[in-house]
């Protein structure tokens, strides 16, 4: 850490702190995907309008296909077929059985088309997986939002498959049992209005009640827990602030439009692979653990589970989700940030793939800085260009003459390399960190060293400029340059 104030100009405050550590990282795996047809109901009334379609004659499913079409639930494709065999996803499923009921009104002018049969469903607790652009909907899980909807009741999949067999809305796919259901199968358009035909006949009017939501849960991030989809997030949260790069088989989603709710989520294969923030104090990431209790009471807490400490961060392993708290060592070892991820590793950061972290780390270390002080109730700071040329410089010159100081080996100091930028202050400070894992695991080292975290929560600061690069004897470098015109 290095500190100047020119309120009065003959006085200077020095002070160095080296920061060093080493690396690690954590991945995730993709998720497994299936397939189906059917040819499981009985007809229900001859048809007529369905001889329109090239792809439906003798189909197993022309009857039920042809209500929905004069019910006016659904049509064919301009090329004259219906495609019957084609995956539906559950926003298409869900808006079927909305519109069968007459439930839910139309989307308003510019708004998602799905958004009001969602927001029913979310209103009445319904169990949604968000699958809005995969195209990948189980059986297993349409059979449960299509007996939740009809019972008002919180059913399990293989509940709710029972209750469609026990009702004889379904004899299953190859025998009138759970298994023969076959869950795992992919949803198609003529299974689903099949099951829709079949539940409008057994049940008049879907139930009312409205079951517990999710919306207040604390084990969600901003409603959001890992195996979520990312249409869930755009949809719960909006179109993310910021697209990162990450160090490893994913990419992180920055939401910072509101410091008092900043998150990031890791998404791969539209998947949601990783949650941090250092800022939503309600998220529980396993009962009893969250921002604010002391590390001693997160551990009685997850008795019985084995972690590893360091001076940062507390890293445990529960559930198949690896999760690290981080502990403010200045402040009781109270938890102070909340990072999970999959339990396995990280791939290693390709030098293509440099670049574009190291300004997603540039930016990390802006939002993780702001979120720290704005719970506090400090003025936020606002990004400088000219600090962030001057704190990247003073990165990759640590790199190139192999060396890790505020002063340079030709006894140039930060406030020399801020007013090489053109750069006057009332305020200047300078933060490094050298060989920490990724912005995250800098960012918390800082915050645990005195003087660095004096730097991160000055009041008087108003700029920020942060620079990153990669190699030299710790892989990386990383410095921050405050200041105050």
């Amino acid at each position: 850490m290095f500190y100047r104030s020119r309120m009065a100009k003959s006085s200077a405050i020095a002070a160095l702190s080296l920061l060093v550590a080493s690396s690690a990282a954590i991945p995730v795996s993709p998720p497994v995907q299936a397939s189906a047809t059917i040819s499981e109901f009985s007809a229900p009334v001859d048809t007529a309008s369905i001889v329109l379609f090239s792809d439906m004659r003798g189909h197993w499913a022309s009857e039920y296909i042809d209500w929905a079409i004069n019910e006016r639930l659904v049509t064919g494709y301009d090329d004259g077929t219906f495609r019957p065999d084609r995956a539906i996803n559950e926003a298409e499923y869900l808006a079927l059985l909305l519109r069968a009921y007459g439930l839910a009104g139309q989307a308003q002018t510019g708004e998602l088309w799905y958004k009001p049969y969602y927001s029913y469903a979310r209103q009445h607790g319904w169990p949604l997986v968000f699958d809005i652009n995969s195209g990948v909907f189980r059986r297993g899980e349409a059979a449960r939002l299509l007996a939740t909807a009809a019972t008002g009741k919180a059913l399990s999949e293989t509940g709710a498959i029972q209750w469609l067999l026990d009702e004889e809305i379904t004899n299953g796919r190859t025998a009138p049992t759970v298994q023969g259901f076959y869950a795992e199968g992919q949803l198609t358009r003529a299974e689903a209005l099949t099951f829709i035909y079949r539940i409008k006949e057994h049940t008049s009017v879907l139930s009312a009640n409205k079951l517990s939501s999710e919306s207040n849960d604390s084990s969600l991030l901003n409603g959001i827990a890992i195996g979520d989809s990312a249409d869930k997030l755009s949809f719960l949260l909006g179109k993310a602030s910021r697209s990162d790069a990450a160090d490893g088989d994913f990419t992180w989603q920055v939401y910072n439009a509101n410091y008092d709710s900043f998150a990031m989520y890791g998404i791969r294969n539209n998947k949601v692979v990783g949650l941090f923030t250092n800022a939503v104090k309600q998220w529980q990431a396993s009962e009893n653990v969250y921002m604010g209790v002391t590390l001693s009471e997160a551990r009685k807490a997850l008795s019985g589970i084995n972690g590893t400490e360091t001076n940062d961060y507390y890293t445990y392993d529960k559930d198949g989700i690896a999760t690290t708290l981080f502990i403010d060592r200045n402040n009781s070892d109270r938890i102070i940030g909340i990072l999970q991820m999959r339990p396995s590793s990280l791939s290693q950061t390709s030098v293509a793939n440099q670049t574009a972290l190291q300004s997603s780390y540039e930016k990390q270390i802006m939002d993780l800085t702001n979120a720290e002080r704005k719970r506090r109730g400090i003025d936020l700071l606002s990004w400088d260009t000219k600090a962030a040329a001057a704190a990247r410089a003073h990165s990759k010159d640590m790199v190139d003459r192999s060396y890790f100081s505020h002063t340079d080996p030709d006894g140039r100091s930060p406030f020399d390399r801020l007013e090489d930028e053109g750069i006057s202050y009332h305020y200047a400070a300078e933060n490094i960190a050298a060989g920490h894992t990724n912005s995250i695991y800098a960012h918390f080292a800082w915050m645990n060293s005195a003087s660095h975290r004096s730097n991160i929560l000055h009041a008087k600061m108003t700029k920020l400029g942060t620079g990153v690069v990669f190699g030299g004897t710790y892989r990386i470098y990383y410095t921050q340059n405050f200041y105050k015109p």
